[in-house]
């Protein structure tokens, strides 16, 4: 996975937590984040941790992973959530990771969210592996919540292909580009093919 430059670090930082409570307040009217008190929670590529904040605040999940795989990034996510909450919360664990190979046991997670992340893994190849992981990792029914404005028809393809659902997509502009919002459901039968 290569690393960002300054500037792209930047123009994902400034990414302040009221664009995404926006987004979170759309997909709670939706009836699309089922989060409990006993939900795992994975966010890929967080840059400052903002949005993890937020899904902190609101669901108090059991268990959030908070990854980058910049240890820039890691460092600046751990001292924003530090400053949020006056310290971190014992259910939330920020690491360096590679959205790619991720460390996590097969079925762990309920969410999976990747805010502008799936083509930073790569070539559509290694985004459509990376799929397969965050696929592994979710729990059957589990929810992966993307915004990607990249390879937008491969990623689709590749979730119908491993018997995901699409159950809320949405356009928004960046930039000069539209991103795909979307939150796509992983098969409830067995595990996601690999």
């Amino acid at each position: 996975m290569p690393e960002m430059s300054r500037f792209e670090k930047r123009f994902v930082n400034r990414r302040g937590p009221r664009a995404y409570r926006r987004m979170l307040d759309r997909m709670q009217a939706a009836g699309q984040l089922p989060l409990t008190p006993s939900s795992e929670v994975l966010e890929l590529g967080a840059g400052n941790g903002a949005l993890s904040i937020l899904i902190q605040e609101r669901f108090h999940p059991a268990r959030i992973c908070v990854t980058d795989y910049d240890p820039e990034q890691v460092t600046l996510a751990r001292q924003t959530a530090a400053r949020h909450f006056g310290t971190l919360p014992p259910s939330m664990v920020i690491e360096q990771g590679d959205g790619g190979h991720l460390g996590y046991p097969d079925r762990a997670f309920d969410l999976v969210m990747a805010h502008h992340v799936l083509h930073h893994l790569g070539s559509v190849p290694e985004i459509l592996r990376g799929l397969d992981e965050i696929g592994r990792v979710l729990r059957p029914g589990g929810r992966l919540l993307y915004v990607e404005m990249f390879h937008k028809r491969p990623i689709r393809e590749r979730l119908a292909e491993r018997g995901f659902t699409i159950s809320f997509r949405e356009r928004a502009w960046r930039i000069f580009n539209t991103a795909d919002v979307v939150v796509a459901i992983s098969p409830t039968g067995n595990a996601s093919k690999t």
